[in-house]
């Protein structure tokens, strides 16, 4: 191609990982649909407006079609391997020996599926950040292991993944001193907490080595969310998530050559997830022999 949308390109890319891994059979001309699809799920997150339907119709879509294929693993038409997602979940049993119902199930294997595919976020910016520092690429090239994780990490803390969440508050509570009433809508400040300078020496400066004396707080470092896997709500894909950018690091690093002409590479702090507006372009991809 004369020139790679490299954000668009990693979304199908991821997609068809999913796909493969979680047992759902996929034909290659549905591929670019089921991203789109899958995309816009993450893509609307907090959008209001037609942004926000564009999201909901792709998840009714999507149920819809993996509902139709969980009732033919049940039937017996379709046979993905026992040690998949799709199988595991489509025949899985309550206590009374009941299926789960369709479209619970379907949106469980959605939840294997979706975030997958939204990793390419991440991997948009680990080619962002070996753009912006090239002096990062030359200490990457030597495939120091433990610098690499360091590399990693710091793109998860520096670039806004989701510059913050939202909910609205269940009930009343007070915390540090302030009340919360039921009802209010309130935002975490995701990327805050991340460059907090209480928290992090020179927040705002590209630096791996930070890594090297951090602590590991659950609560400091919150790129995919706060405390623990299971009290907190800490993203149990994390460490998929970063194995994935390990892989695809080294790829851009040490497999391929590639050139990133003038573009705009701002990203919002505002829009969730931040994505650079140009979806990143690269152009003259050379597999390196």
């Amino acid at each position: 191609m004369d020139k790679v949308f490299f954000y668009e390109e990693t979304k199908e890319m991821m997609c068809q990982i999913a796909c493969e891994w979680s047992g759902v059979p996929v034909q290659e001309n549905e591929i670019k649909n089921l991203t789109n699809d899958l995309g816009a799920m993450f893509e609307s997150a907090g959008a209001v407006g037609p942004n926000h339907w564009m999201g909901r119709n792709a998840r009714n879509s999507v149920e819809k079609w993996i509902g139709e294929i969980i009732e033919k693993v049940r039937n017996g038409t379709l046979i993905p391997p026992e040690n998949t997602a799709l199988y595991i979940f489509a025949m899985h049993r309550d206590s009374e020996g009941n299926f789960l119902d369709t479209v619970t199930t379907a949106v469980e294997v959605i939840n294997i599926l979706r975030p997958i595919v939204a990793i390419a976020i991440f991997i948009n910016f680990i080619l962002l950040a070996l753009h912006h520092y090239p002096e990062e690429k030359e200490k990457l090239k030597s495939g120091d292991e433990k610098y690499t994780q360091k590399f990693i990490q710091e793109v998860r803390r520096f670039y806004p993944f989701f510059p913050f969440a939202m909910a609205l508050v269940k009930k009343d509570f007070t915390w540090n001193g302030y009340k919360f009433e039921e009802g209010t809508l309130t935002l975490l400040d995701i990327y805050g907490t991340n460059h907090d300078p209480k928290i992090w020496e020179n927040p705002d400066l590209f630096y791996p080595n930070r890594f090297a004396k951090w602590d590991g707080n659950p609560f400091d470092f919150i790129p995919q969310g706060g405390g623990d896997y299971y009290m907190g709500h800490r993203c149990a894909g994390e460490w998929v998530t970063i194995e994935v950018m390990k892989v695809s690091l080294n790829y851009l690093v040490n497999q391929i050559d590639y050139e990133v002409p003038e573009q705009d590479l701002s990203y919002s702090m505002v829009s969730m997830p931040s994505i650079p507006h140009s979806k990143l372009i690269i152009k003259d991809v050379r597999k390196r022999t």
